[in-house]
């Protein structure tokens, strides 16, 4: 357990902790992609840092040292993983300080503005759309780490609201609320890693969305500072003083203030948590029974529905590697289900009694539309290692093989459609390099109007990290043209980052860009904060 103490530099997660591919699973890539013919070295020794330029006395702890610079310079994009263990990585921040309090934060931009200092927030360092990334830049840079406002500041049970620090992290948040036998319910793949303030900036939703609701449904109000001023928003059980301005923190990425504290609502913790797996013959079987269970209002907390090549992945690392596999898949053919088979995981959480009368119900409402029961093993093997999955993409970089997710949302009349020409745009993106791309997809957030489609893609390794990223930069600028034209969101729960922000006017509009500019223009007048996310039209997906 030492091990996990200490976070993995050029990739992800805490040292001592992997998540290897099965034999089966290399096998499927060889059989999608063609056998590696190179491979990623681990490790980031190889980065040379410049010299820090000065920066103003800040008021608070701050380091230049290389080993701190090094750490706070990129995310966790795959460009990010792959410069980092190439040793190419483009800019360093100047210094890195960490603001204790409120008043704090707000003294170090006042002193950064002043000085012509840009600042970049960090929570937990886990964007993957290049929102924490350091860039080229003729200012100083400064990356202002937040893991020291990580304090339970009040904690009103009768109203059921929580208080807390804006970088205080998952584990250490649920810890606090589960010692008074409450919980928030929020379980994004990063929470190991990320903070609470990191996900207001950039709306996430946690894998138990559909229970417990997206971080905008958690926050009840918020504190934020920006050059321009302190925004303070206090909790309400609702008001309709003009509008509701902690929507403006969230999703902004910091571009409109740095969020120092945050106010949720929390819920009792469940003492059981059951997760129901079933095979349908089809993706549309399976989406259909995910429409009518949460049109219907069954009170899941999750629905996921993967598709045939991911149910295929599935198999391959899960029932597949096992010695009933075969038993399995006999009886699975007897039953109708075959190779176009899709795997829906039906989660419930309360008492006992509670989740097994909403798995009831939920059986009953799809009661005939072809889906086989796995029973529960499934879902508590998916459980177990939900926070270790990212961990493969290191693993299968070590083998030559690359891998990234995007994902979107769009309403169920258009879902398949988005679906469609986004698989097939992310596996014709190389075809001119002669290099084939395997795709996955899942349903994973549904809501009554529609769902989000999460996309994971394999690609083969370049014996060049640059032609490596470049490969990364045709798939990811062809899946977001194609997710653009299809009017379906270019993020459901990721953000904008900079690797999106090219597309946002087409999904805003002109109008609805010129107002979050003119925002961040009365908070951030001489935009120092976070300046290439989420409002820079020229970030390149290759920088």
């Amino acid at each position: 357990m030492a091990g996990r103490l200490h976070r993995r530099l050029g990739g992800w997660g805490f040292t001592g902790e992997n998540f290897p591919p099965t034999p089966e699973l290399l096998a499927w890539l060889t059989r999608q992609i063609g056998p590696a013919v190179s491979c990623v070295p681990a490790g980031a020794e190889g980065s040379q840092l410049p010299r820090p330029r000065p920066v103003p006395h800040l008021g608070c702890g701050v380091s230049a040292d290389e080993p701190d610079r090094l750490a706070h310079a990129r995310g966790q994009g795959l460009p990010d993983i792959l410069r980092l263990r190439a040793g190419a990585v483009p800019a360093f921040p100047d210094a890195v300080c960490w603001p204790k309090t409120a008043d704090e934060v707000a003294g170090v931009l006042a002193r950064c503005d002043s000085a012509g200092v840009e600042v970049i927030p960090w929570g937990g360092g886990t964007s993957v759309t290049g929102g924490v990334n350091v860039l080229p830049e003729d200012r100083p840079v400064v990356v202002m780490d937040l893991s020291a406002l990580a304090a339970l500041e009040s904690f009103d049970e009768r109203s059921r609201l929580a208080t807390f620090g804006a970088g205080i992290l998952g584990p250490a948040l649920e810890a606090s609320l589960a010692s008074r036998g409450y919980t928030l319910g929020h379980f994004p793949q990063s929470w190991e890693l990320s903070s609470l303030g990191g996900w207001v900036a950039t709306r996430s939703a946690g894998q138990e969305s559909l229970g417990f609701g997206r971080i905008d449904d958690m926050v009840a109000g918020l504190e934020a500072a920006a050059p321009g001023g302190r925004l303070s928003v206090r909790p309400m059980p609702g008001s309709a003083a003009g509008p509701d301005l902690k929507r403006l923190l969230l999703g902004s990425e910091g571009r409109f203030g740095i969020i120092t504290s945050v106010t949720v609502r929390v819920r009792p913790l469940p003492s059981n948590r059951t997760i129901q797996s079933l095979l349908f013959p089809s993706w549309h079987d399976g989406m259909d029974a995910v429409r009518t269970l949460v049109q219907s209002g069954v009170p899941l907390t999750m629905l996921r529905l993967s598709d045939p090549p991911e149910t295929e992945v599935a198999m391959a690392v899960g029932l597949g590697a096992t010695r009933a596999a075969g038993l399995v898949r006999r009886y699975l053919h007897i039953r109708g289900i075959g190779d176009g088979a899709c795997l829906l995981l039906v989660g419930a959480a309360g008492d006992p009694q509670t989740v097994r009368r909403t798995l009831r119900q939920a059986g009953h409402l799809i009661d005939g539309s072809h889906g086989v029961s796995l029973g529960t093993r499934p879902g508590a093997q998916w459980l177990k290692d939900r926070f270790r999955h990212p961990y493969l993409r290191d693993a299968l970089l070590d083998v030559g093989v690359a891998t990234d997710t995007l994902e979107t949302a769009a309403p169920w009349s258009a879902l398949d459609d988005v679906r469609q020409s986004v698989r097939e745009a992310i596996a014709g993106a190389l075809e001119g390099a002669q290099e084939r791309v395997a795709v996955l997809c899942h349903i994973s957030h549904p809501y009554p109007d529609g769902a989000s489609l999460y996309f994971t893609f394999f690609f083969r390794v370049a014996t060049d990290h640059g032609e490596t990223i470049a490969r990364w930069a045709a798939i990811k600028r062809a899946a977001t043209n194609a997710i653009a034209a299809a009017g379906a969101t270019l993020s459901h729960h990721h953000g904008i980052g900079q690797w999106h922000a090219p597309w946002l006017e087409q999904e805003a509009g002109s109008t609805g860009v010129a107002i979050l500019r003119s925002v961040a223009h009365q908070l951030d007048p001489n935009t120092i904060i976070n300046p290439h996310v989420l409002l820079d039209p020229m970030t390149r997906l290759e920088a």
